[in-house]
């Protein structure tokens, strides 16, 4: 099992914790930062995760560019087989929490890349709403 940190800004971290659990049971598995949510200095959190974690390891931020995602990368830059997701979703943590697959960075690219944000657009004019519920569920 990779170790897993998602790190954000508010309580989006913990949010997606508590999405894992519901749907797999596995929360406990993962260790989260919810930062400016009070006064609290979050680096040392990042700190304790790295030199705790078994390696590979994913940390994962909200916002590429943002102060979480900053902090992170530079805790990181010099650390072996920590990975940083950034612009994080459900999808891909959850792919990753669920994988078995030693984790690679070309594994983990794969995994990105099947967790992409989509567009999903039901077509009032063309089909019934039946039909397009049996194309969406096959």
């Amino acid at each position: 099992m990779t170790d897993i940190l998602i790190a954000s800004h508010g309580h989006f971290a913990s949010g997606l914790k508590s999405s894992i659990e519901i749907l797999t049971g596995m929360s406990k598995k993962i260790k989260v930062i919810d930062a400016y949510v009070d006064k609290s200095d979050y680096i040392k959190e990042i700190d304790d995760f790295i030199a705790k974690s078994k390696r590979p390891a994913v940390i994962f931020t909200d916002l590429k560019g943002g102060s979480v995602n900053q902090k992170v990368v530079l805790r990181v830059a010099k650390e072996k087989d920590i990975f940083v997701v950034t612009q994080t979703n459900l999808a891909v943590v959850l792919a990753v929490i669920l994988d078995t697959e030693k984790l690679t960075k070309q594994h983990l690219q794969d995994l990105i890349n099947q967790s992409q944000v989509e567009l999903f657009q039901i077509d009032d004019d063309n089909n019934s709403l039946a039909n397009q519920e049996e194309e969406f569920f096959k």
